[in-house]
């Protein structure tokens, strides 16, 4: 299972986990609100929960995938929910 969490000076702090298996690339994510306080564990618990319950946000064809492949989705995932345009682009 791979794992990766926003940078501390980020405005919304969020947890990203995925799994990697027969080919296929599930994540899951959990943002913290801006009126909690970061708590890696917590984050880290609510997106494995999400990815055990199927409720993922995003699903990838991938032949192979490294860590470094997976921070760099989970970077691009992160940067869309600094930025907004979470609701606007589609995961695919």
């Amino acid at each position: 299972m791979f794992r990766f969490y926003s940078n501390p000076m980020q405005s919304n702090r969020v947890s990203v986990v995925g799994q990697y298996d027969n080919n296929i690339l599930s994540i899951a994510v959990a943002r913290c609100s801006n009126k909690d306080n970061f708590i890696r564990k917590k984050g880290r618990m609510i997106a494995e929960g999400r990815l055990r319950k199927g409720k993922v946000f995003l699903v990838r064809n991938m032949v192979t995938c490294s860590s470094s492949d997976f921070v760099n989705i989970a970077k691009e995932i992160i940067k869309d929910v600094e930025t907004g345009e979470l609701n606007t682009k589609l995961y695919k």
